[in-house]
């Protein structure tokens, strides 16, 4: 199996990290792609043209990192999404809001680094303003996950370092102890480590 990844994607990192906790990075190859190269691979395995994507032997390749996430956590025990009950809405639903976190900041950087037009105002303050009220949601709610080790946390531990990547000065830590607190957790461990964006991106 392949895994198609960008470094620096944050949708990619989720998936990669979880590949690590599960001990399953001997069995996925990760192969850098760079979507906006189109190169034939990646395009002739996911014709959207982008990051992540999992090939599988003798099956159809699987797109979008929640899916991913699903099919990776199936491969080897303890679960990391639980398979039924409260438990398992819970994590689906701290994973989605940090996968929308993070499809605000990009999209953020995308209007800001336009080359041949001004960026919008109103399309960057809507996006700022997102993310804001997700961090504040999920700061009401980190008694939930703070300990956790599981996809949500995995997921909200990325949107954070996403943050950090492209936006440092956002000092989304400020007023957010316990947002801070699972940053901190998740940073000092290895699979988290070793799936850094490059300092120089």
């Amino acid at each position: 199996m392949k895994l198609y990844i960008s470094e620096t994607s944050p949708y990619a990192r989720k998936c990669r990290v979880l590949l690590r906790e599960k001990g399953l990075s001997p069995r996925i190859e990760e192969v850098v792609a760079h979507p906006f190269d189109n190169g034939a691979e990646l395009l002739e395995n996911n014709p959207l043209g982008k990051v992540p994507a999992l090939t599988r032997e003798g099956a159809t390749t699987l797109v979008n990192s929640p899916l991913i996430c699903d099919f990776i956590d199936t491969q080897s025990d303890p679960r990391w999404i639980p398979k039924s009950g409260p438990a398992r809405w819970r994590v689906l639903r701290f994973e989605a809001l940090a996968d929308g976190m993070i499809d605000l900041t990009v999209a953020r950087r995308v209007e800001l680094t336009k080359p041949d037009a001004e960026p919008s105002k109103f399309w960057v303050e809507r996006q700022e303003n997102g993310v804001r009220r997700a961090l504040d949601q999920l700061e009401s709610e980190s008694d939930k996950f703070g300990g956790a080790v599981d996809l949500g946390a995995v997921a909200i531990a990325v949107a954070l370092g996403y943050l950090d990547f492209r936006f440092p000065e956002s000092d989304w830590r400020n007023g957010r102890p316990g947002l801070t607190a699972l940053f901190e957790r998740w940073s000092e461990r290895a699979s988290f480590q070793e799936t850094a964006p490059p300092a120089a991106s």
